[in-house]
């Protein structure tokens, strides 16, 4: 069966991107089982040597849980970059030797677009892991691998969608809806999902979707192919089954969209993680840029007290520099 999970970061902020993240885990027939009875499978309970929803105080396993329980401000990425980057070398293999390199693997459909961006391209002495030491997280991503391999449990599928500023003013411009647009974007996802997953027994994790509770309608407007079963609409969770027939069998897919998912479903976790991750590192390229123009400036994480305060501060170095307000700040 395949766990997925479904989560964003920068839905709120005045500046920066929006990112929506994507994980997918395989694990052995022995947990379908669990869920014939309704069980969800807990891979935090299959990955306990490697993977904990606390911090590691010996620092031997990879902090995974909600991206606002594993980073803070005053902490930094240090724990953050660690698990995420690790994770993403266990799926497969491979040491992503740059920002570049990850968004080439994760969220290729941006990598074009990210140099349009002035704020966004490279600084000339950026370091890469930004705060970790490459060799400590591969060896933390090897010691996952084994225990995932031990386990019956791989690492199936790692993305994000990036939204950056131009893009998202224009999609909410379109759909006059935020959440609409956060949905949509989701929902790029989901069609990845049941694509590739549909006939493998499929359960996705969705965060609730910009505060919506009730889904059955957008989803059957977009995944026409599947019959929709509403099993629940609540404020706190709904619950949806997608069956169609191919090959002679009949498949179903769960849909689960609750608050808190970051905390029932480790998919969901990471998915989180990528996505803070990602757009950390994108906001830190951002507050370089403007640091080069306005040494005396001070950063900002995007969300709106600082965002304004921080617009304020480069109002005439942006004017300036002619920086179109659509491409800069976001609409909603």
């Amino acid at each position: 069966m395949i766990l997925a999970g479904i989560d964003e970061a920068g839905y709120g902020p005045l500046l920066g991107p929006l990112v929506v993240g994507c994980c997918a885990f395989e694990i052995a027939d022995d947990a379908a089982a669990d869920c014939a009875n309704g069980e969800i499978p807990c891979l935090w309970k299959r990955l306990k040597k490697a993977v904990g929803k606390n911090r590691s105080k010996t620092g031997k396993r990879l902090h995974v849980n909600d991206s606002k329980v594993v980073y803070s401000p005053a902490g930094g990425l240090k724990e953050l970059e660690r698990s995420v980057l690790a994770l993403a070398t266990a799926c497969d293999g491979q040491w992503c030797e740059d920002l570049a390199a990850l968004l080439s693997r994760v969220a290729p459909h941006v990598s074009a677009e990210v140099p349009e961006y002035l704020w966004y391209r490279p600084c000339a002495h950026e370091r890469f892991p930004l705060e970790q030491e490459a060799m400590s997280v591969r060896v933390l991503a090897n010691a996952l691998r084994l225990e995932m391999q031990r386990t019956g449990t791989r690492l199936a599928g790692l993305a994000a969608r990036v939204v950056l500023e131009r893009q998202l003013n224009q999609m909410i411009e379109n759909t006059r809806n935020k959440g609409a647009a956060l949905f949509s974007i989701s929902a790029i996802h989901l069609d990845y999902l049941l694509r590739t997953f549909g006939e493998r027994g499929l359960v996705v994790f969705c965060d609730r979707q910009g505060g919506r509770a009730h889904y059955g309608s957008l989803l059957r407007l977009m995944f026409e192919e599947w019959e929709l079963e509403v099993t629940a609409e609540t404020e706190p969770r709904s619950e949806y089954r997608l069956r169609r027939s191919a090959g002679g069998a009949r498949h179903e897919v769960r849909l689960i969209f609750c608050e808190k998912a970051e905390a029932q479903c480790l998919s969901v976790a990471v998915a989180s993680m990528l996505s803070k991750y990602l757009r950390e590192c994108l906001m830190r390229r951002f507050n370089a840029f403007w640091k080069q123009h306005l040494p005396e400036v001070e950063p900002t994480a995007g969300y709106y007290g600082d965002g304004s305060r921080f617009l304020k501060d480069i109002d005439s170095k942006r004017r300036e520099l002619g920086i179109a307000d659509e491409q800069l700040i976001r609409c909603r």
